[in-house]
């Protein structure tokens, strides 16, 4: 979901979401290089999973998840931006994945889901959120008992301790630090509900 969070602002960082005009930039081969979606996914995904991309945007991950649900299984595609959306759906449009993606379009400030998810993933838009305290007691609605969420955020545009606040905003609303993967110029974090 792409949303700005005001406290980045005090930080010098502007409020943005990624423009759909420079969409292209998050397909492009050297992001591939650097960041497969499938290595950086596939320990997450199982077939029969229903997962949340949570601020898609073009679908760089989406389509990914798709693919490794094999037969089974669904992936909703999320985002406040229409634009980012009709890219996701002309990609997909002649695509055998078309019926494992079901593409969401949400509001800044709430995500209109209903759905128990067995994954979620959160790349790279939580520092666009303006309303994340709304999500996040959304997220902890909507996560599968024991289900993972994948956090991950640029090094070089969030930095440490607004990442870390988004870690402590999550654990104030239940969750917990499973892990930290290593992700190529990121921070990253699984987390879960805590039991």
């Amino acid at each position: 979901m792409e949303i700005s969070i005001t406290n980045l602002s005090k930080k010098g960082m502007s409020n943005h979401l990624h423009p759909v005009e420079k969409a292209g930039v998050l397909e492009s081969r050297f992001r591939r290089l650097i960041q497969n979606p499938e290595r950086i996914v596939e320990k997450y995904i199982q077939p029969g999973m229903t997962i949340l991309d949570l601020g898609c945007g073009t679908g760089y991950f989406t389509t990914e998840i798709a693919r490794l649900l094999g037969e089974s299984g669904k992936v909703i595609a999320l985002d406040v931006q229409e634009g980012m959306l009709e890219i996701l759906r002309q990609k997909i449009k002649n695509s055998e994945l078309k019926h494992k993606i079901q593409i969401h379009k949400s509001k800044e400030n709430f995500l209109g889901l209903s759905e128990k998810f067995d994954f979620i993933l959160a790349f790279y838009v939580l520092h666009e959120m303006r309303y994340l305290e709304n999500i996040i007691t959304e997220l902890k609605t909507i996560v599968q008992p024991g289900a993972k969420i994948l956090i991950a955020e640029q090094k070089f545009h969030v930095p440490k301790q607004t990442f870390n606040t988004f870690i402590q905003k999550m654990e104030n609303k239940g969750f917990v630090v499973c892990k930290r993967p290593k992700i190529f110029l990121s921070r990253a974090v699984t987390m879960q509900i805590r039991d």
